[in-house]
């Protein structure tokens, strides 16, 4: 029910009128807007985009501030003015190793963990993911098995590859990566 104060609107009004308007105050201004009801889809498709974003979302959040990680994303100057290193870098991956919806969504995640899995010092990847505590991310109504914890790790490891990052293990080609190279890695989500 909306609440009216003054007369015609005048002095503000707050709420919602039936299923068709709501009157709000929004940056100090009384507004009137059309009522829209939220739409939370709950597709295999929708499930999938939630798992790569959240997953990313949160082996990226372990990366922690003026860590050497942080750092180079500064110094490179590739986090736009108006994101923060965790939104750039999810968006990196999303973008670049998990971009597309349905089928070609489906298939770059298949790839990426099938690179993944393949990769020499596999075992060592979910290992790092547990000395940071990355917890395995999974949704009910998604397409793909839950989010695999050391896909997270190694998709920052590749965007920091991509992204010409400098010094080691950086200038080394991933897939050529030892575990002395991952432990590197590892400590360079510690912020400095």
């Amino acid at each position: 029910m909306a609440k009216v104060y003054g007369p015609l609107f005048s002095v503000g009004a707050s709420g919602k009128l039936g299923k068709s308007i709501v009157y709000l105050s929004w940056k100090g201004l009384n507004t009137v807007r059309q009522w829209l009801k939220p739409a939370n889809p709950q597709t295999a498709n929708q499930g999938d985009a939630r798992i790569a974003l959240g997953g990313a979302g949160r082996a990226v959040g372990k990366v922690g501030v003026d860590s050497a990680i942080h750092t180079q994303l500064k110094t490179l100057e590739l986090i736009p003015s108006q994101q923060t290193k965790q939104s750039y870098l999810v968006k990196y991956i999303r973008d670049n190793y998990l971009a597309g919806t349905g089928a070609i969504f489906t298939a770059a995640y298949t790839s990426m963990l099938a690179e993944l899995t393949g990769h020499t010092a596999y075992t060592y990847w979910g290992t790092m993911a547990d000395n940071l505590n990355i917890l395995a991310f999974d949704i009910d109504y998604a397409s793909i098995a839950e989010f695999n914890k050391a896909l997270g790790v190694y998709l920052i490891a590749k965007a920091c590859v991509d992204l010409n990052f400098t010094g080691s293990p950086y200038t080394i080609a991933l897939a050529s990566w030892t575990t002395a190279n991952i432990a590197e890695f590892e400590a360079d989500f510690a912020a400095a």
